[in-house]
């Protein structure tokens, strides 16, 4: 289907909304009344190339309720699956869009899905299936050029037609050459929709959409796969969520955007004997009788994630799971599940590693200030996903086991991701390196118990020299300029990021380095981040506030996080470190920047 897909559904009108009227009257469309448009397809700028086909505008995401209704020996959504999106417009909109994956090439793993039904503030609405096109395009979304709806890992798109144009998705590979599947149409995975009216900027609206089918996974840029994986063990178990970073839309429909943070209400009604797991914190359960859907009867689990969520933090696994809970002293609620299918050793063992989260958490909030939520949690299933993910409240653990170092990795994710939140695909190493620096902090930790506090610092000051030394491709790629092919699988995503913020706290010493951390979870806790707004943040820390300190820091930014080094030895690596580090160091002899 193309940008110019067919229509589907009936016409619309939208209904009032509390505190005033959501829609704009045919007539106040018109001259001299405010200028409504469509809402933006993508949340990305012109010339980003990372995931460009992602989150959607004209509107700020609020809230969502997600009312799954799912028979695990299928593995399929019924009748009655839905979920309402409360928004707010930013603009007058004559319509807007979501991001939903409908099928995918995965026959078998990916999803098959189909929407039945949309509705606005409770009346029917108009929607179609569109392919994204490129940020920026000058000929507006519906831009008849078939290239402009092409996927490419880079700018322009190249591809075996040499297009000149940049891409509108990023591909999704199957192949072993990252450009594969360059110059490939784009799926039609935006779904537009149109109410009768306009909404009027300002308005808040609720969009339903109800669809029946099959969740399942989205094929990545680097030929991974994220979102819904199948859990066969035993058979027809259920599902197993981890989703970053785009794989929620694999099996619901959202605005999938980093800086799209609503809270959300988690209503799974699953057979019974089922568990469902989700983000935040556990409100009731209720056993329903028996009725056509499930034979045997089923039960509603209600759980409530009342902190903004970024769109690839939300959990939502249904299984066969032995969840415990218990609340520490200071309030916070840990959550431990695991799959009933693993042995009684392997589960053992896993619990005595889970029992550790409140004191690594307890940890964490020397630096990073007091924990940004009023739960926490560990969920261990058994499909091999490839990979654990820092799902808000609930870290996903994959094939069965637990390990503490990725513990306190994913952990410490908690504020760094999930509390403050990458503005975009591109500040992916921001994150990843503080969560790094969580797995130094608990190596430092664990040198300190017997050597102190010159243990902990030297623990560090080896980690970053001994990384310091690496050559060849290590300094290759630039922290903020990554492709997908290489994102979640580069040195320049974790190790570097991670080993600067050791630097940066050799600049700014101990004590100011954690007083910049919390000041940005007050500052930016619920919300997002940019590069500009995270270095300024260390910068305010400084301790010698001189231009020529301001300016060196700035460098050392530029070095660090925006400079690849395509040779190895030598200068080809950042040359500002920090004091007694490896490396040129930060201040002159009389503490100052200048060189003299």
């Amino acid at each position: 289907m193309t940008s110019r897909g067919m229509w589907i559904g009936v016409a619309a009108s939208v209904a009032l909304v509390a505190g005033g009227t959501a829609a704009a009257g045919p007539a106040e469309a018109g001259a001299g009344r405010p200028h409504c448009s469509s809402g933006a397809h993508t949340l990305s700028h012109y010339g980003d190339q990372l995931y460009p086909e992602t989150g959607n505008g004209g509107y700020r995401s609020l809230h969502t309720d997600v009312h799954l209704v799912y028979d695990a020996p299928s593995n399929r959504f019924l009748a009655g699956t839905h979920v309402d999106l409360t928004d707010r417009a930013t603009q007058c909109l004559t319509d807007f869009s979501l991001d939903f994956e409908r099928s995918s090439s995965d026959r078998v793993a990916g999803p098959d899905l189909a929407v039945s039904s949309v509705s606005v503030n409770g009346r029917p609405a108009k929607f179609r299936f569109v392919q994204p096109t490129y940020p920026g395009d000058p000929r507006g979304q519906d831009d008849p050029d078939p290239r402009a709806h092409q996927a490419g890992q880079q700018n322009p798109v190249g591809g075996p037609r040499h297009n000149p144009l940049p891409p509108a998705c990023e591909p999704q590979l199957t192949g072993d050459s990252p450009n594969a599947q360059d110059g490939q149409p784009c799926p039609a995975n935006k779904l537009v929709i149109i109410p009768t009216h306009p909404i009027r900027a300002g308005a808040t609206f609720v969009v339903t959409v109800r669809y029946t089918g099959r969740p399942g996974t989205h094929i990545d840029g680097d030929g991974s796969t994220e979102g819904w994986f199948r859990s066969e063990t035993p058979p027809g178990d259920g599902g197993f969520v981890t989703t970053e970073p785009v794989g929620t839309e694999a099996w619901m429909p959202l605005n999938d955007h980093p800086s799209a943070k609503p809270t959300y209400d988690f209503y799974d009604t699953v057979n019974a004997g089922k568990t469902a797991i989700a983000n935040g914190i556990l409100l009731s359960q209720r056993h329903n009788r028996p009725d056509a859907r499930f034979p045997a009867g089923s039960t509603t689990w209600h759980w409530r994630m009342a902190a903004p969520t970024a769109s690839y933090l939300v959990e939502n696994s249904i299984g066969s799971y032995d969840l415990t809970e218990r609340t520490a002293a200071n309030g916070i609620r840990f959550y431990q599940a695991q799959s009933s299918s693993l042995s009684p050793a392997q589960q053992a063992a896993n619990r005595a590693i889970m029992a550790e989260q409140p004191d690594i958490t307890a940890f964490q909030s020397h630096f990073n200030g007091p924990f940004p939520f009023s739960s926490n949690g560990i969920l261990i299933g058994t499909p091999d996903a490839g990979f654990e993910e820092e799902m808000q409240t609930m870290i996903a653990f994959a094939s069965g086991s637990i390990d503490l170092e990725t513990l306190h990795h994913e952990n410490m994710h908690q504020w760094w991701g999930d509390n403050v939140t990458e503005s975009n695909y591109d500040m992916t190493f921001f994150k990843e390196g503080m969560a790094t620096l969580g797995e130094y902090l608990y190596e430092a930790r664990t040198a300190g118990a017997t050597g102190g506090p010159a243990a902990f610092q030297a623990s560090l000051v080896e980690q970053f020299n001994t990384t310091y030394a690496r050559t060849g491709s290590f300094w290759r790629v630039a922290p903020s300029k990554p492709t997908a092919y290489t994102l979640f699988s580069g040195s320049s995503t974790y190790t570097r990021p991670g080993i600067a913020y050791i630097a940066v706290r050799q600049i700014l010493g101990p004590a100011r380095f954690n007083l910049a951390l919390q000041q940005i979870q007050r500052r930016y806790g619920g919300g997002t981040i940019d590069e500009r707004q995270l270095e300024a943040a260390f910068a305010r820390q400084l301790p010698n506030h001189s231009k020529a300190c301001r300016e060196k820091l700035g460098q050392f930014f530029r070095q660090w996080f925006d400079t690849g080094y395509p040779t190895a030895g030598g200068a080809a690596k950042p040359q500002i470190t920090g004091p007694g580090l490896a490396g040129a160091g930060f201040y002159d002899r009389d503490g100052d920047c200048d060189g003299d």
